[in-house]
């Protein structure tokens, strides 16, 4: 039986480990957190759930593009609720639904891209199908514990990876293991742990790429009955983003998450949180208590330099990392070889696993 050994837990991991175990690898798959699904993790303060990257997907309709995906995959199966309302938008004070306005390519008014200006491609594979709508779950620790069930191997936790070998990979407690090695981890974090030659050319090319900001949030408890529950995602000016959590009983919503673009490591928290509360219509006033996180936070719980949020900037196709490494029996996965969010790294697991198995097989697979 072939062995694969997969650094980092997040979706791309995952979802790589997944399909290599449908094609028989064993995989093992380290993850230096105490539990798996980096950004799919959430998180509870106070009674209350609050996600730590993941809040709606778009492109589960039937013959979707990530429902395409998930299917074959068993994750279709999960409670998904599609949100009616597709997602919000405020622009210049006055509110719009995405399905009501038109985002030719290279138009930047849904969001100041993270990854730079929003090229056609961002635009296709992220922006478009949430025209369709968007879903959610309760949680996106379901769609972790979904993948965790399927991989035929191990999942280790509080596990460190310290050096990287050619088919081996060393970890803090001393552990070895062998076989193909998939990185989903930030590129330049994989290859300072390489210990072997590599083409000073392509360390140069990953060192040059720019990473985009990280992200501040403010994970809001509110105080009962003070605001409506609304299951669309909001977008004001561009530059906040506003998620509501689950709601109570009574249709109100228990917590919000504010999140913006962030390019200070460790920015003033309170003046910040402050000024991004004082932009949402009343929900200073419904605010029991709010915590924080920082891109410092990011980088202590992914590794991601800077605590970058979206990874390397895709300002043009030169800036994209092929998964196919020049190290032989060495891949990359997960959102800096492709586009982010869920659909993006979805796809990236896709031709992670085109890489290693074969367009043959890999469809073969998906076609379950």
């Amino acid at each position: 039986m072939s062995e694969a050994v997969i650094i980092g837990s997040g979706l791309g991991g995952l979802l790589t480990g997944t399909i290599l175990s449908r094609a028989g690898y064993h995989v093992t798959v380290l993850e230096k957190a105490a539990r798996p699904g980096g950004a799919l993790q959430s998180f509870t303060r106070e009674g209350l759930r609050f996600e730590t990257g993941f809040h709606s997907v778009a492109g589960l309709e039937e013959g979707g593009p990530l429902e395409c995906i998930f299917r074959p995959l068993g994750l279709m199966e999960l409670p998904w609720e599609r949100v009616m309302e597709t997602d919000e938008i405020v622009v210049h004070g006055v509110s719009h639904r995405l399905s009501d306005l038109t985002f030719p390519p290279g138009n930047t008014i849904r969001l100041s891209s993270p990854t730079g200006d929003v090229t056609t491609e961002e635009y296709s594979h992220v922006m478009e199908p949430f025209l369709e709508g968007s879903w959610r779950l309760p949680s996106g620790d379901l769609i972790v514990k979904a993948l965790v069930a399927q991989i035929n191997g191990t999942v280790r936790t509080g596990c460190e990876v310290t050096a990287i070998e050619p088919g081996r990979v060393q970890c803090k407690d001393g552990s070895t293991y062998e076989g193909i090695i998939i990185a989903d981890i930030h590129p330049r974090l994989a290859f300072s742990l390489f210990k072997g030659h590599v083409r000073p050319a392509y360390l140069h090319r990953l060192q040059a790429l720019e990473d985009g900001p990280g992200i501040f949030t403010v994970y809001c408890k509110l105080r009962p009955e003070t605001l409506p529950y609304r299951p669309w995602s909001t977008f004001y000016e561009g530059t906040l983003m506003c998620h509501y959590g689950n709601p109570d009983a009574k249709g109100f919503a228990r917590s919000v998450d504010l999140l913006t673009f962030c390019d200070e490591k460790e920015p003033d928290r309170t003046a910040l949180a402050a000024h991004l509360i004082h932009r949402i219509p009343g929900l200073q006033e419904a605010i029991d208590k709010y915590w924080t996180s920082t891109p410092a936070t990011w980088e202590r719980y992914t590794g991601t330099p800077g605590g970058s949020a979206y990874g390397i900037r895709k300002k043009a196709p030169s800036c994209y990392v092929h998964p196919r490494t020049p190290v032989p029996g060495f891949y990359l996965t997960g959102q800096n070889c492709g586009l982010h969010g869920v659909l993006g790294v979805a796809e990236t697991a896709l031709t992670t696993c085109r890489e290693i198995l074969g367009e043959e097989c890999l469809n073969q697979i998906m076609q379950r």
